[in-house]
């Protein structure tokens, strides 16, 4: 059985992924690494950094248990239309989908069908290959259009990493610039804000290089399970209800 199989797989594997990265936060907490770039970062930039990672986790939590319901009532759809195949019609009528004399929970799966089984009777001979293209591209959209603005945050935390990288420069060789003298005292002085630039620097890239690659991950496996439920669909659509709408339109 693939793991795409289980029920709430997708939900499963976010768990798993979300825990060993409170795991390491907990870990870096208790050694002091999370007071260690926070201090050490004078932008403060790493804080933003770490609120938008926040809310972009907080987005991931949503659409994972969407989509791992809509994979779920999926499976579950495609095994009864699949069981009546051949002894009762799938129809829809007031935009619900019924197999024989049980109507279907409405979700992605049915909506998508009921839409393609509409549009093919409104075309009836004049269906056209554009006809499926469109609800694709719109099932699609609709699926993984949300996602557009995580990717977006995860390219913001990279770019903000770089602008603190920037600045942490700026602060270095701004110490070096306002030096009129070069005495013991002084250049102590001076290598302490250089180091102090130096840390704000490496540790603004440092926060923005791990919440991308954190962030992007969990967007990555949304894509994965928007993707399988694409898949989920067109497949039953392919198999189940196209066939059946081409013999009764032969008739």
């Amino acid at each position: 059985m693939r793991l795409q199989e289980h029920p709430h797989y997708l939900l499963l594997v976010w768990l798993i992924v979300s825990g060993l990265i409170v795991f390491g936060v907990t870990v870096s907490w208790g050694e002091g690494l999370v007071a260690m770039l926070v201090d050490g970062d004078r932008s403060r930039i790493s804080l933003i950094i770490g609120l938008l990672y926040f809310i972009g986790t907080l987005h991931c939590a949503s659409r994972v248990v969407f989509l791992s319901g809509e994979l779920n009532q999926a499976a579950v759809i495609a095994g009864q239309i699949a069981a009546e195949r051949g002894r009762a019609s799938v129809r829809a009528s007031g935009g619900q989908l019924s197999v024989g004399d049980r109507i279907l929970p409405r979700c992605v799966m049915t909506n998508y069908l009921v839409d393609l089984m509409n549009a093919h009777h409104e075309t009836l001979d004049n269906e056209t290959p554009t006809e499926k293209s469109n609800l694709t591209e719109a099932l699609a959209e609709r699926l993984k259009g949300a996602h557009e603005m995580g990717w977006f945050v995860v390219d913001i935390l990279l770019k903000l990493g770089l602008v603190g990288t920037i600045i942490g420069f700026i602060l270095m060789l701004g110490s070096v610039a306002n030096t009129a003298s070069l005495d013991v005292n002084t250049m102590q002085k001076v290598l302490r804000q250089m180091s102090s630039g130096m840390g704000t620097a490496l540790f603004t890239t440092l926060a923005g290089l791990i919440g991308s690659i954190l962030l992007g991950l969990q967007y990555l496996l949304l894509d994965k399970g928007s993707d399988e439920l694409i898949h989920r669909v067109i497949r039953v659509a392919e198999i189940d209800v196209k066939p059946s709408l081409k013999a009764a339109g032969n008739r």
